[in-house]
């Protein structure tokens, strides 16, 4: 149905899956992002409590099936637990990302009576020198901890890793597994290192030690497909077969996997000041203190920006905008099938 709405340049009447960020705060550094770089005078601009409550009462009404947390730290916001209960009071399931750095004891049984249904924290290696260079703090513990408390607080709230591969860790991707499936998680998912959407103004030269390189594609290619041995063994949830052995086709000479984006279509961004855009690789086309989410998903500038990511060359190759890209291929639906029911467990159940 996705599909029919983009191909008729139609308004799709359901918004099934909002990203929210809900601070640019965040307590550690890490290499690949500049969030942690906000100037702290910027939070009091932020949405207060009351204007996501609006933005979850208007994504009630557009159908929406799951809210996307994400930041900076999601955590560093002290009512970030009532506007997870309010998305579950409006029956829309919460997924959290977070670097798990800030789950003790207390936050973790907060997390649990808010009704959260499922977190990924970010974890980078199973190596602590790894995963501290690339957040730029020491914080392995930390994380490893956050992941044990959550899973000791509630045996119910699915748990996954998001892993960021990159040039500095790109070896170690099947031992991951091994470190996941040990942890008790549910879910690893990879996420290759991108210039652009989030960190599309971060200077291309502070990528240092991340990107790949011409002659790292072969043995990138060999550990692509080690590791998709390995998940297959472990039976933990992951990313889809052909998001996979997508990765590599990013730096091949022959040209990024392609396929059409349904940003604005199932999916939107909301940054943590109130502006609204198809993804986070465009600026905001209208900010929710002026008029309510469902007025802006069905607005005449809306649909224009709808146009701009008909019309995007941008290549995304991410968990959230390419997942769910190649999820709306018809193909996909067919080949997968058991993939998909997987994901819907482990977001909404």
């Amino acid at each position: 149905m996705t599909r029919n709405f983009r191909k008729a340049n139609r308004v799709p009447p359901a918004l099934l899956f909002p990203v929210i960020w809900v601070t640019d705060r965040c307590n550690l550094h890490c290499r690949m992002c500049d969030q942690w770089k906000t100037a702290a005078s910027r939070e009091k601009e932020e949405l207060a409590t009351r204007d996501w409550f609006s933005i979850i009462d208007s994504a009630r009404r557009l159908h929406a099936a799951v809210f996307i947390i994400t930041g900076g730290e999601p955590l560093l916001r002290k009512d970030i637990f009532e506007i997870i209960r309010y998305m579950r009071k409006n029956k829309i399931a919460a997924h959290l990302c977070t670097n798990g750095t800030l789950i003790d004891d207390a936050r973790a049984r907060q997390l649990v009576t808010s009704g959260l249904n499922s977190a990924s924290i970010s974890l980078d290696s199973d190596c602590a020198s790894i995963h501290n260079w690339m957040r730029n703090t020491d914080c392995f513990n930390a994380a490893v901890n956050g992941i044990e408390r959550l899973r000791a607080a509630s045996p119910r709230i699915k748990i996954g890793i998001n892993y960021v591969i990159t040039k500095k860790n790109f070896r170690d991707l099947d031992r991951m597994v091994r470190f996941a499936k040990k942890l008790g998680v549910n879910q690893i998912k990879f996420d290759p290192v991108h210039t652009n959407l989030m960190h599309r103004r971060k200077p291309l030269e502070s990528f240092a030690g991340l990107l790949f390189e011409e002659n790292d594609l072969q043995q990138l290619r060999i550990e692509i497909d080690k590791l998709i041995r390995e998940a297959a063994k472990s039976r933990l949830l992951t990313n889809s077969y052909t998001f996979l052995k997508g990765i590599s086709r990013l730096y091949d000479a022959a040209g990024p996997v392609s396929f059409p984006c349904y940003a604005g279509y199932i999916s939107c961004a909301i940054d943590p000041y109130g502006n609204v855009a198809p993804c986070d690789n465009f600026d905001g086309a209208d900010n929710i203190r002026n008029k309510p989410l469902e007025e802006i998903w069905s607005s005449e500038s809306f649909q224009r920006m709808r146009q701009y990511v008909i019309s995007c060359n941008a290549h995304c190759w991410d968990t959230t905008h390419a997942e769910l890209n190649i999820r709306c291929a018809k193909f996909f639906s067919l080949r997968e099938l058991r993939q998909i029911i997987k994901e819907l467990y482990f977001y909404l159940v």
